[in-house]
């Protein structure tokens, strides 16, 4: 139950895309009745309300239902629909510390480094459009794992300069969870940018 309330948010903002087919697949494992089914799958909600009263629905449940539901989204099917379940894994690792963690110190949970992530693309709009310089290598990390589209894409790589690429891949961020992927790639390609404007925080 605690690992679903740590990641609560990260899961709102992924499985709210496509509510309809979340709701087919926990009742079909069972985790919900075809009574809570109905009650959850109401026209007038949004994908959002509906994934919120899900998970409030499933931890009211008890732990075993919140550990089946965290087995159900490790699907390759439903991580075909949601790649960015495949980073919810991290959070199951054993209390014994990993390489990652000796030497980068805790991971984050998933919902923690959207978070994250989402304060730190919106404090630092004005530096990282100065500064990234591996835009494309984002926009392709981006592209992926479907959040942003092609035809963004397409504009991106067709600006001229990187800090006009830059200010149409911040036009193109809609989610908490795709800034939160931006960040995560950037710590990536240009790990020193990042430690240099976490200092600033």
């Amino acid at each position: 139950m605690e690992m679903l309330r740590k990641n609560k948010v990260f899961l709102i903002d992924t499985l709210s895309t496509d509510s309809i087919i979340v709701l087919q697949h926990v009742q079909n494992d069972n985790i919900i009745t075809k009574r809570d089914y109905n009650n959850l799958n109401q026209p007038k909600d949004t994908g959002e309300k509906i994934i919120i009263n899900l998970l409030d629905n499933v931890m009211g449940k008890g732990e075993e239902t919140c550990q089946k539901l965290l087995k159900m989204l490790e699907k390759k099917e439903l991580q075909e629909i949601f790649p960015q379940l495949k980073e919810l894994s991290i959070t199951q690792q054993t209390p014994q510390q990993t390489s990652e963690e000796r030497t980068n110190g805790p991971v984050m949970t998933p919902a923690a480094e959207q978070s994250k992530g989402f304060e730190f693309v919106d404090k630092h709009r004005g530096a990282l459009i100065q500064r990234v310089t591996s835009v494309m290598e984002i926009a392709d990390g981006l592209l992926s794992k479907q959040m942003i589209t092609n035809e963004v894409y397409n504009t991106i790589q067709a600006a001229a300069t990187s800090q006009e690429k830059m200010r149409i891949m911040y036009w193109s961020f809609n989610s908490r969870a795709v800034k939160g992927e931006f960040y995560r790639i950037l710590k990536q390609k240009q790990p020193y940018l990042v430690q240099d404007l976490e200092q600033e925080m």
